[in-house]
């Protein structure tokens, strides 16, 4: 399976109904990530669906979501490092019995962010101070967190994939220092060259590369050559260049011209709130730019 679709592109949060929006719009593989509903069935779901065959899955992020809401964060400490691991725990396992490659799941913060904070950058400048931010503390607490998990992934026989974060200029124009890690091709690489695990690569999101670009004022093609030895799957969506709204791929999107190099890994549509129709043309869309 080449292209997938994140859980994020259909038009409800409810399992049962993403897997019957998935069979009536012709996708086949789906990507389970954060904001999916929590219930106690959630998973059960899940695998029976995996069961019957005719759908596949990934596992990113927060998935499985808990009962109990904390923000994951592979920089965190004490009880919400506690809780990381145990959900990278058992999205590790729960990729293991659906048949997945790896488990994904996104760069640390260099903060303590509130849930409500996540995806809201103008929230969180005006709730840090530059005494809230240790970019060398959470650095080396996301190594050591990073290890860890990517030691237990081998031991199921999987890879483990860190996303770049984006980091808006709608953050960086009231709060200069940067809370969020990865969002630069020097600081990925020098990471994964850190990190020193053979299962441990890089989930390119354009669309943050994109962001962070106009707030870091570096240049986006440049970005995607400098981590390409590092990318294992990608995730697809476009933007305004200030803000990660996850709008739909076009023909002309900036980073177009890249996938050719990208042609062996997972595809992932992350494009929000997709009726069907938008949801096969995009899907028509990559498999026409994966047959040029």
């Amino acid at each position: 399976m080449s292209l997938w679709m994140s859980s994020g592109a259909f038009q409800t949060r409810d399992i049962d109904g993403v897997l019957t929006q998935a069979r009536a719009n012709g996708v086949r593989g789906i990507e389970l990530s954060s904001g999916l509903a929590y219930s106690p069935d959630l998973l059960d779901v899940v695998r029976a669906a995996n069961d019957v065959g005719d759908l596949e899955f990934l596992v990113h992020n927060y998935f499985p979501p808990p009962e109990q809401p904390f923000v994951l964060n592979v920089s965190a400490e004490g009880e919400g490092l506690q809780q990381t691991r145990a959900l990278c725990s058992r999205a590790l396992h729960l990729a293991k019995d659906l048949g997945a490659p790896f488990y994904s799941i996104h760069a640390g913060f260099a903060a303590n962010l509130r849930a409500e904070q996540l995806g809201r950058p103008a929230e969180q400048a005006k709730a840090l101070t530059a005494a809230d931010i240790d970019r060398e503390g959470g650095h080396a607490r996301m190594l050591e967190t990073v290890q860890a998990v990517a030691d237990e992934a081998a031991d199921l026989g999987l890879s483990l994939l860190i996303e770049n974060n984006v980091i808006s200029p709608v953050y960086l124009d009231q709060m200069p220092i940067n809370p969020l890690l990865l969002t630069r091709a020097d600081e990925c690489s020098a990471f994964f060259e850190e990190v020193g695990r053979d299962n441990v690569g890089l989930l390119l999101d354009v669309a943050h590369v994109k962001v962070s670009a106009t707030a870091q004022e570096f240049d986006p093609h440049r970005f995607i050559d400098d981590v390409a030895p590092w990318v294992r799957c990608i995730h697809l969506s476009d933007n305004d260049g200030r803000k990660d709204t996850n709008q739909p791929i076009r023909a002309n999107s900036w980073f177009v011209p890249h996938l050719k190099d990208f042609v062996d890994y997972p595809w992932v549509i992350e494009a929000y709130n997709l009726d069907g129709a938008t949801q096969w043309s995009q899907l028509e869309l990559l498999r026409g730019v994966k047959e040029e």
